[in-house]
């Protein structure tokens, strides 16, 4: 009896311990550009837009912030995101997506999941782990590199 409540158990408890993930598909260089178009997502907090932005001015990018619902230029790079945070004593960010288009088809997506369970490394510094979505998103940093700063703390 006791083996199979064990048996039973043991995926909760794993999924209680599951760990933020990064998964991407970053967007190839002939896709990238230096200009970029950002359609604002009214439903997501303002800190998501605000970090896009100080990654483009910091990584020599020039953004511009189309209203929700825009739909841009065909020939644009635009940059479509979502996220929703939880709470767990604080607040963190849950789920978050960055899509890319770029002549009426998808060219790369990033996107970042923190469980709501037992493993702390769910919080974080919310802009680091935004920044590095973008950075993932446009090839400057390794999905492995961004998941070794949650594991060490650094975002």
């Amino acid at each position: 009896m006791n083996n199979k409540l064990l048996i039973l158990l043991f995926p909760v408890l794993l999924a209680g311990c599951s760990s933020p993930k990064f998964s991407a598909e970053p967007i190839s260089s002939e896709n990238q550009s230096n200009e970029i178009t950002i359609v604002k997502d009214n439903e997501t907090r303002d800190v998501f837009l605000q970090t896009m932005k100080e990654w483009c001015l910091d990584t020599g990018h020039q953004c511009e912030v189309a209203a929700d619902d825009t739909t841009p230029k065909a020939e644009d790079l635009t940059l479509i995101y979502s996220s929703r945070w939880s709470w767990d004593f604080r607040t963190f960010i849950a789920d978050a997506k960055i899509k890319a288009y770029k002549n009426n088809r998808k060219v790369g997506e990033v996107e970042f999941k923190a469980p709501n369970g037992l493993n702390t490394n769910k919080f974080g510094d919310d802009s680091k782990r935004i920044e590095s979505m973008m950075s993932i998103l446009f090839n400057q940093e390794t999905i492995d590199a961004a998941q070794d700063k949650i594991s060490d703390g650094s975002i």
